[in-house]
């Protein structure tokens, strides 16, 4: 087999893997379509048998979950895809195939196609991650005014089931989505705890989470609800200001971040613009293509490292 052959070889293969993980995805989607379209009663059985819509994946699917959660496509989350999933793959792809173009001829065709690869999600988890964050960002924003809401709803009389339910005809996007969707896992007989920490489970919004608790205990243990979730919307505003205020004092950072990761091609820029040449070994000599393969290397590495340092730092 010709080395030319190699890099079309690995373009198909990760073409067809794209088009395993959307036929899943259609699968899913479907399966919640069919679910929303149930609109039955309130069961009064136990919510012990009934713990989620969504069906377990079987053995031959681990590996699609695998693949969804290394590039981080928001499979449960139609909602949060900003651009269309099949784009975000291919522009993956053709990021890794120029990386292998440009590649091949500096470097042995093998690494080349390695660092495509590496390249290739890098691209798509990096978009996909973007459009998770905004839309978690958008629920964290409009959490507050749902849970006055619910608040309103209780003083006025009305359960919570009903609160919520309002909630999924008021609210606007991202959160009347995921109420609608605890409307229905409700309707199926899943307790309103529940499906709150359903929500958290998909967008892993921390806020959720304290919602869903503070459901359960009062709903277990009694006592005044209003008051409690009168509480839990204070505190979220709170959890909000801190959030902003640390994301604010985290600019600097950023800021210094941005200038050390663009300082090697502005100092490359300016010796080639003193001295015409002076770089061309790194790019003619074979040593200098791996001097500079390791460079590129070692630069994505530091700026992955101060973007996880930053993350983590402004994260709750």
């Amino acid at each position: 087999m010709q080395p030319m052959m190699y890099p079309v070889l690995l373009l198909i293969v990760v073409l067809i893997i794209a088009v395993v993980a959307f036929i899943a995805d259609g699968k899913n989607t479907r399966l919640l379509h069919r679910v929303e379209g149930l609109g039955g009663p309130e069961s009064d059985q136990p919510d012990t048998q009934a713990r989620s819509i969504r069906i377990t994946q079987r053995g031959e699917w681990r590996w699609v979950t695998f693949l969804a959660r290394l590039v981080k496509i928001p499979v449960d989350l139609p909602g949060a895809r900003v651009i269309a999933p099949v784009w975000v793959v291919l522009l993956g792809v053709l990021a890794m195939g120029a990386t292998i173009a440009v590649g091949q001829r500096y470097l042995p065709l093998s690494l080349a196609i390695l660092i495509g690869v590496v390249i290739c999600v890098i691209t798509q988890r990096s978009i996909f991650g973007w459009e998770l964050n905004k839309y978690q960002a958008a629920l964290q924003q409009q959490l507050p005014d749902a849970i006055e809401m619910v608040v309103s709803a209780i003083r006025a009389g009305l359960p919570v089931g009903d609160a919520f339910r309002a909630l999924s005809e008021e609210m606007p996007s991202p959160t009347k989505d995921e109420f609608v969707r605890v409307v229905n896992e409700m309707s199926l007989g899943i307790a309103a705890d529940k499906a709150l920490l359903n929500v958290h489970n998909r967008t892993r919004v921390t806020e959720y989470a304290i919602f869903a608790v503070t459901i359960s205990v009062q709903t277990r243990s009694g006592g005044r609800l209003v008051e409690s979730v009168q509480k839990l919307a204070e505190t979220v505003r709170y959890r909000l200001a801190m959030v902003t205020r640390a994301k604010a004092l985290a600019g600097e950072a950023r800021v210094s971040a941005i200038i050390l990761g663009s300082l090697p091609f502005v100092a490359g820029a300016g010796l080639s613009a003193i001295r015409p040449g002076y770089l061309d070994p790194l790019f003619n000599d074979p040593r200098g293509n791996r001097m500079l393969v390791f460079a590129g290397i070692g630069l994505l590495l530091g700026v992955l490292t101060m973007r996880r340092m930053i993350k983590k730092a402004t994260s709750e």
